[in-house]
This record gives C-alpha cells, sequence and structure tokens, in this order.
C-alpha cells in the first residue's frame, strides 16, 4: 500500500492516509510501526537501504540523528484513533509492501511535489526542464538519482577508488606468483610463455564497476542526461569513471552488486562509502522490500531544515551574505575578545555559526517550520545572542511560508519587533511558496521570490 502524508504535520488520522481511494490497513499500521518514535541513528545503523540526506550519506553534519521520521500513538485496535505526526523529514520510507511518502507542506498534489524539487534542483544544481513530463512514476527512484551528483564529486574528489585484485597472467613478464598447475595446462610444450598470478592496485574494481553501472541505469531514464550533466564538475566525473572501467559489462551487474554488499572501510576513501550506499539503493530499488529484505526499512529522506538552509545559500551567498558551515566547524565566529577565555567554557559554546549573515548590517537564522504564530523562546534566545555578539542591531528569521490564494505579485512578509536593552530589532521573514498549476509556472514564481530577496532592504 501506498500512503501520503506532508512534513510537519501535527498529527492526521492513521486511516485517513490513503492512496487510489484505498484506506489504510492493520498491516499498513504493523510494517509502519516498525520504524516509527525511532531516532535516525538507530534506524540507519538496522536498516542499511535507508539513506537520509544529509547526516546518514557523510555529505554533512548536521546533528539530525536523534530525530524521528514519524511518530504513531494511539489505540492501534481503532486506526481511527491512531495518529501520525511527521517533522522535517520529507520523501520516501518503506517496509515490506507498505510505502509512505512524506511529500512537503506545500505539494500541490501527491503526484506533483514541486517544492522539494526546486530545492533539489537549486541546492544539487541539476536541470529538470520541464519537471512534470520528465519525472517517472517511481517518485523514490527519481529522489535517488538526483541524489547521485553531489555524492559522486564528493567521492571523486578523493580521486578514483583503487583496490587490490588479483589476474591470472600468462605471459613471459612474470610479475607474481608461479601457477604451475594452470602452467602445465596452458605452456607444454613450452611456448615462451609463464603462467603466474599477479595482486595489482586498480582503476577497475568492483566499486568503480558499481558506480559505472549506475551511471548506465541513469541514462536509461528520460531525465539521466539532466542529472548526469548538470553542470561540468559532475560531467567530468562521469568522464572519469566511464575511462576507469574498460571492463565494463551490464551482464554483470548481479555480480558487480554481491560484491558491494560489504560497506568501504577504507579510511582514505570512506567518501565513498555513502556513494557505495546510494548505487545500491538505485540498482537494487526494484527488488528493495522483498525477499530477505522484507523486514527492513527503505527508501530516501531529506532533512527540510538543512535543504531550506543549502537552498537560502544559493540565492544570499552571491548578494553579499556569509554563510558559515556549522555542519562542517568552518566559519565560526568567536564569542569572548580573548582566546585564553575560551579554556574556561565547554568547547562547544565558544563559538558560533549563524546561518547568514553582513558584517555590521544583519544576522539571518534559517527556519524550515511554520513561523506564523513566532517563534520558540530559544529560537529568540539564540539570535539575540547572535547579534550581541557579532554588534549588529538587525536579526531575524527566513522561514517558507504557505500562501493561499495564488499571490499576483512576489513579496516577502515581514513582522518587525523592537528590543529592549541595546536595542535593535529582530523580524520574522516569511518566503512565499505559492501552489501554481505547472512546473514551469512555479519555477518562474519562485524566480520573482528570489529576485525580490537579492533586492530587499532588510
Amino acid at each position: 500500500m501506498n500512503l501520503c502524508t506532508t512534513d510537519n504535520n501535527c498529527g492526521i488520522s492513521f486511516n485517513k492516509l490513503e492512496t487510489d481511494g484505498k484506506e489504510s490497513t492493520k498491516s499498513d499500521y504493523d510494517n509502519l510501526s516498525k520504524i516509527a518514535n525511532t531516532p535516525l541513528s538507530e534506524l540507519v545503523k538496522n536498516n542499511p537501504s535507508l539513506l537520509i540526506f544529509p547526516k546518514v550519506l557523510g555529505v554533512y553534519d548536521d546533528g539530525i540523528e536523534d530525530e524521528e521520521i514519524f511518530n504513531l500513538h494511539g489505540n492501534p485496535e481503532k486506526l481511527e484513533d491512531v495518529n501520525l505526526k511527521t517533522g522535517n523529514l520529507m520523501g520516501f520510507v518503506g517496509i515490506g509492501d507498505t510505502q509512505l511518502k512524506i511529500s512537503s507542506r506545500f505539494a500541490k498534489d501527491d503526484e506533483h511535489d514541486f517544492f522539494l524539487h526546486y530545492m533539489l534542483e537549486k541546492v544539487f544544481s541539476i536541470n529538470l526542464f520541464d519537471f512534470e513530463n520528465q519525472i517517472s512514476k517511481d517518485g523514490a527512484l527519481d529522489l535517488l538519482m538526483f541524489s547521485f551528483p553531489p555524492l559522486l564529486k564528493k567521492a571523486l574528489s578523493k580521486g578514483i577508488f583503487r583496490q587490490y585484485q588479483t589476474f591470472a597472467r600468462n605471459d613471459a613478464n612474470v610479475k607474481g606468483v608461479l601457477d604451475v598447475s594452470r602452467h602445465i595446462k596452458q605452456n607444454i610444450p613450452f611456448c615462451g610463455k609463464i603462467s603466474y598470478n599477479s595482486r595489482e592496485r586498480t582503476f577497475d574494481n568492483a566499486v568503480t564497476e558499481l558506480i559505472r553501472h549506475t551511471i548506465e541505469a541513469i541514462k536509461t531514464k528520460s531525465f539521466g542526461n539532466a542529472v548526469l550533466n548538470c553542470d561540468s564538475e559532475t560531467k567530468k566525473c562521469v568522464q572519469e569513471i566511464l575511462e576507469s572501467t574498460p571492463n565494463y559489462d551490464i551482464h554483470n551487474r548481479e555480480k558487480v552488486i554481491a560484491q558491494n554488499l560489504k560497506p568501504i572501510t577504507h579510511p582514505y576513501f570512506i567518501a565513498y562509502k555513502p556513494l557505495q550506499k546510494l548505487c545500491l539503493a538505485i540498482l537494487r530499488h526494484k527488488k528493495i522490500g522483498f525477499g530477505n529484505e522484507k523486514n527492513k526499512a527503505y527508501g530516501i529522506l531529506f532533512d527540510g531544515a538543512w535543504l531550506w538552509e543549502e537552498y537560502l545559500a544559493t540565492i544570499l551567498v552571491s548578494n553579499g551574505f556569509k554563510h558559515p558551515r556549522n555542519k562542517e566547524s568552518r566559519g565560526g565566529i568567536r564569542m569572548f575578545s580573548n582566546e585564553s577565555d575560551e579554556n574556561n567554557f565547554d568547547r562547544n559554546y565558544r563559538r558560533i555559526y549563524p546561518d547568514f549573515y553582513k558584517s555590521d548590517e544583519c544576522i539571518f537564522d534559517a527556519k524550515y517550520k511554520r513561523l506564523q504564530n513566532g517563534v520558540s523562546r530559544e529560537d529568540l534566545y539564540q539570535i539575540v545572542t547572535y547579534m550581541h555578539t557579532m554588534r549588529i542591531n538587525k536579526g531575524g528569521f527566513l522561514y517558507p511560508k504557505e500562501v493561499y490564494p495564488m499571490l499576483e505579485s512576489a513579496q516577502v512578509f515581514k513582522n518587525k519587533y523592537s528590543l529592549a536593552g541595546y536595542g535593535g530589532a529582530v523580524a520574522i521573514y516569511g518566503v512565499p511558496i505559492s501552489v501554481k498549476r505547472t512546473y514551469r509556472e512555479f519555477v518562474e514564481f519562485m524566480k520573482e521570490i528570489e529576485d525580490v530577496i537579492r533586492k530587499y532592504d532588510w
């Protein structure tokens, strides 16, 4: 059964999770209850076919490991009394024959999640052209393939993966261990050749072959070229894999998959581990959830908070804003004027990492959650701390705001509040996300909004 809901819902009756007019069943509840109310760190450890952006895939360290995909509570004997509550995660997750699609709360309908795909397009630099005509009916596989370029580039930044392999040679250039039995069979009477086995490090190995098979699989999709040619770096990485795998044979796909079931452990090539996991998910997608893995969770999920922040970075950084990398511990700002004073405090509090700021002008935090009714005390205290430490008198929060009906003109919604004490002001900025009839219309609207943000007088 394919069930549907949205991110950040406040709790929806389980029997209202329906697709194609069919209500969810007790079997669906039994399946999903196996992964409900469980931290991501535990789920990923026990379910190798479950991929989470960004933490689990190793791209960033954003601390979402304690979050839950969804929460189930209520009496399972009466599904109408059971509520399912979601957080910031979007995508697909399934177990057995039950799959739950978590769309963004801005989705037009179950089939057209324009906002999620637009953020992925911007963050991952993928040009989907006409999204509606290219997207397939299998949204989970689409999301897996959209995630391929960033992980490919991350892995190949360490160079092409090399691995020792044993080759059975039969020539006059002996560089290994003599294979007596094979030599007798092939070279008696003696013909000037020696049979031997050599162990060599090579680029054409099980891991690079897995990546090659994944590239070839993506090529067969309607938007495959858009994914593999999304930017010059991706094109270069794809070409390097093609040149490094001269022994590629489509008929060896199952063998290559079997050779990669054991995760990469080499410390230098650790960036290949998430790519290996993603490639397996793409190539085995049709088989996931069946056979020996019927009791394992599978799917791909994106943390909305991370995706929203990275999307805003594509707009603000080019307009002069700095974007410290809290998730990578880069670009932090000292809280203490004297370095020696930091030793008296826990290291986690020695530096601050605002999401975006312009020196002496303004400072912002990106928030994916709803802020129509204001911000939490912790968020308010955090932004005021940032403002005080950096001597900036304008701070605020940027969040995506549902707008119904459709806006006639692009605008940013602003609520401003003056601070006591040293003064200054905190504002809540709502970036409108409007429902549109087609993906092209949605893209045009978002580009108008982005132009407004670039020119906005904060």
